[in-house]
């Protein structure tokens, strides 16, 4: 009963929103009526679906001129002051405790994709919004967890230990072991194992529970640990692994309610359910849980590291044992075999049945959900238009039903960021996208076509277009306008590409400037459901009377967050807007797709945004 409760208090607290957790609540008072029949039951649950409301309500954020330094990443640092945190980034050598005059705040803002982590996201789950970069040190900390810190920094190969010890991630480690905490758990249960062999095993786990708590004192208390501490603490109190399981769900919802979603913690809870409950191919239906948590939190799973889990899992343990004394023991760098793919969710419910299938009785023909990545990939019937988030840059990937043909137009990089290795090989690779049959690069600008050379190296291009007069190599129509015209400067040369699949047109105007729409008009007789529009929004383009002539639905920006050229300009925008062209900016909403399947046509953003679109 106990675990039954809690996990309806868990699923409000992932719900969040009050009318979501409302509904739920009407729902699962009904289930435990006809379950239990106790009205004093139904009364705790109507008391811990309200204190979930009061937990999920969101925290309004307050602003301090100082904040002391709590947690050390790979590259960034958090803040915190009373219950506010603040992202800071910065090339000063701080340490933890270290106290800092912020001097300017600004949002936490990322160029978010599709299938690719959200740092920006992850951050707000940690209630962390706002960032900074201009700081100052006020006070440098002799504490002895600074100390500690800065001691393991400076020893030679010290990745490994600060992996595991303060979770700053490495890349030498696998990252579900760091995200896990199996470092210390595993060294945990090894001293545990020694030591009942000798003295009583309460008293062990009441010593050991101390040290953790003092470990996470003098170190860091991240989301595993928390998790671990948390259960130990339940062991004390209930002898019922359901009770322990639901304690630990119960305390970990009050101290982190906008992290039970995280792997560190439904990865262990999960595992643990099954220990319990499975009684038949536990080790299969455990490797198979992984599996699929691997695939929705990371997109991708390293075979290898999957084969050798538990001996992996072991190592870490005694490096974390041994490594504070030994700082060069080992390189943990394994080799990859790696197999990519995001899952939908199609393969997320079919994992949620399949687990709870599982946990009552095992059967081999659950096996078949590992053929659902296959069937999504390639047994996908829409024709999917994808405007890629690069910033002040360009990229979109078309790609036809049953992946039969891929088309990318543009392939532009950053000066800060390398857009090819960061987001667009990502992008591909958890499509399952090996090959481009054709990649348009419009113009010679590197914004929309510096990333060909590394992109060349990466994956199997078929065909490279680089002038209006070749031919694209598709089954559907596909045009490249507009091959003999008066172009005053690079961007009038971009190669315009139109094309129509399921009724639905398209028109992507690369740079091209209002000089070149005009000549469009008065060359061809265009329409166009969706229009990239050109130069990222810019006033040389998106004349007002050449786009009233194409008769727009949707018109797609592409362009960076706060950019220096101010795109896209208000001018364009309040055309759009006379005209009623819903206008999407990847600088606002995130990369953009458009899904169609004959007469069923429609849009999501990464942002959440979801449209249909009538042809």
């Amino acid at each position: 009963m106990m675990l039954i409760l809690t996990l309806g208090f868990l699923a409000c607290l992932i719900l969040k929103d009050m009318l979501c957790i409302f509904c739920f609540t009407l729902f699962f008072l009904v289930y435990l009526y006809y379950r239990f029949k106790d009205k004093r039951i139904l009364a705790l649950f109507i008391l811990l679906s309200l204190f979930s409301c009061i937990l999920v309500y969101p925290k309004e954020f307050k602003t301090y001129e100082t904040y002391k330094v709590v947690e050390i990443k790979k590259g960034y640092c958090i803040g915190k002051n009373k219950g506010s945190k603040i992202f800071i980034q910065t090339d000063l050598d701080l340490s933890f405790q270290d106290e800092v005059k912020v001097k300017h705040i600004e949002p936490i803002h990322t160029d978010d994709n599709f299938t690719l982590f959200s740092f920006t996201k992850y951050n707000e789950n940690k209630n962390i919004r706002f960032k900074t970069n201009s700081i100052e040190i006020i006070h440098k900390s002799t504490s002895l967890k600074s100390r500690l810190y800065n001691y393991l920094k400076s020893k030679p190969n010290s990745s490994i230990v600060l992996s595991l010890y303060y979770g700053i991630h490495d890349e030498t480690i696998d990252e579900i072991y760091t995200m896990l905490g199996y470092g210390y758990m595993s060294a945990y249960y090894i001293v545990l194992h020694l030591l009942k062999r000798k003295y009583d095993e309460t008293k062990i786990r009441r010593i050991l529970l101390v040290f953790s708590i003092l470990f996470g004192h003098f170190f860091v208390y991240t989301l595993s640990l928390s998790r671990f501490i948390l259960y130990q603490l339940s062991t004390l109190f209930f002898t019922s692994k359901p009770n322990q399981i639901a304690c630990t769900i119960f305390l970990f919802g009050i101290l982190q309610p906008t992290q039970v979603l995280s792997i560190s913690f439904v990865c262990p809870f999960l595992l643990q359910l099954v220990s319990y409950f499975c009684t038949e191919h536990k080790w299969i239906v455990q490797k198979l849980v992984l599996i699929g948590l691997m695939f929705i939190y990371f997109k991708k799973v390293n075979l290898i590291s999957l084969l050798f889990f538990n001996i992996l899992r072991k190592l870490y343990g005694l490096i974390f044992i041994f490594g504070f004394i030994v700082q060069d023991l080992i390189n943990l760098k394994l080799p990859e075999l790696t197999i990519h793919y995001a899952p939908r969710i199609l393969f997320v419910i079919l994992f949620i049945v399949f687990y709870i299938q599982c946990l009552k009785h095992f059967k081999w023909k659950y096996l078949l959900i590992l053929f659902v990545p296959l069937l999504e990939i390639y047994c996908n019937p829409f024709f999917q238009v994808y405007t890629l988030n690069l910033g002040q840059a360009d990229c979109s990937v078309i790609v036809e039903p049953f992946h039969k043909s891929v088309v990318m137009i543009d392939c532009g990089q950053n000066l800060y960021r390398d857009n090819v290795e960061r987001i667009i090989m990502p992008f591909l690779e958890n499509k399952n996208i090996h090959t481009i049959d054709t990649l348009i690069l419009t113009h010679d600008d590197f914004d929309h076509n510096g990333g060909y050379d590394s992109l060349k190296d990466k994956i199997e291009i078929k065909q490279v277009i680089e002038d209006s007069n070749q031919i694209v190599n598709a089954d559907y129509p596909f045009y490249l306008l507009l091959s003999e015209r008066e172009a005053k400067d690079t961007n009038d040369s971009s190669i315009i590409s139109y094309f129509t699949y399921d009724h639905l047109t398209y028109l992507f105007m690369g740079d091209a400037s209002k000089q070149i729409e005009r000549q469009l008009m008065s060359e061809y007789d265009l329409k166009a459901d969706v229009i990239k529009v050109g130069h990222h929004g810019s006033n040389t383009s998106s004349d007002p009377d050449f786009l009233d002539s194409l008769d727009c639905k949707i018109a797609l920006i592409s362009c960076g967050y706060k950019n220096r050229y101010g795109h896209p300009s208000v001018e364009t925008l309040k055309t759009l807007e006379n005209l009623h062209i819903n206008t999407l900016c990847t600088s606002d909403c995130g990369s953009i797709a458009i899904y169609s399947l004959h007469h069923l046509s429609f849009l999501v953003t990464n942002d959440g945004m979801f449209g249909i679109i009538w042809t």
